[in-house]
């Protein structure tokens, strides 16, 4: 039985990016180190993105959802585990892109989720709002290349939601979250403590103009008027 071990010491170079040589685009070690300790056979697990991630998720036999737009990267993924003895039959590829397959796409409650696909605005978004829900509470999410600003800022997002506690982060570029709570899609931006803190300069300098706009058409009058209206609405808050 391949391990975990030998999977890193001679990674297959799964990736093609033309014209570049052939490579592997793959989590952390210690991502990876993750992944083979909290998951098993019994595990209901589900990434973006392919890789060697998804190789070790057929290596622990979980019954796993990949969901990739390269066909290409699915055959060389499974060229490689026919090859290496390891089986495909826990793994269920989805192929195309996520943000059309994860609205319609049925699965099991989830224990593991990675998001490691389109890195590009607005998809790791896209790939956290359509999955959340779907995992267990106690069960965890990866989100990868945090460097990115993207990843980032859907980390930023996560550490000040109540629903969400940070677990492990590797390498600057892998934050992993564990689902405290049940998470509702339903809350309005004032409920979204990052949304909330990151609006406040931006609101400040919106009023800002809308005053300066009002004071250079002369119109003191409905400033003042607004003025009083927003002192009041801050005493009755």
């Amino acid at each position: 039985m391949t391990t975990l071990q030998q999977l890193l010491d001679d990674s297959p170079k799964l990736h093609r990016v033309e014209p570049h040589a052939p490579t592997s685009y793959q989590l952390s070690d210690q991502a990876l180190n993750f992944i083979d300790q909290n998951v098993d056979r019994t595990s209901n697990t589900l990434e973006t993105g392919a890789g060697i991630s998804t190789v070790l998720f057929a290596m622990k036999g979980a019954n796993h959802t990949c969901i990739v737009p390269d066909s290409q990267l699915v055959a060389r993924i499974i060229d490689y585990c026919q090859h290496a003895s390891i089986s495909m039959e826990g793994v269920n590829f989805q192929i195309g892109k996520s943000e059309k397959i994860l609205p319609v796409l049925e699965t099991n409650e989830l224990d593991l989720l990675l998001i490691d696909g389109e890195h590009a605005f607005p998809t790791p978004f896209i790939d956290w709002y359509y999955t959340a829900d779907r995992l267990r509470v106690g069960g965890v999410i990866i989100v990868d290349d945090t460097q990115l600003w993207t990843g980032q800022v859907l980390k930023r997002f996560l550490l000040e939601e109540p629903e969400w506690s940070l677990v492990e982060e590797f390498s600057a570029r892998t934050a992993i979250f564990k689902k405290e709570k049940a998470y509702s899609h339903e809350k309005w931006w004032g409920q979204q403590p990052y949304v909330v803190r990151k609006s406040r300069r931006l609101i400040a300098v919106s009023e800002a103009r809308k005053a300066f706009t009002i004071l250079a058409r002369g119109e003191f009058r409905t400033l003042i008027t607004k003025v009083k209206a927003r002192i009041s609405n801050g005493k009755q808050k």
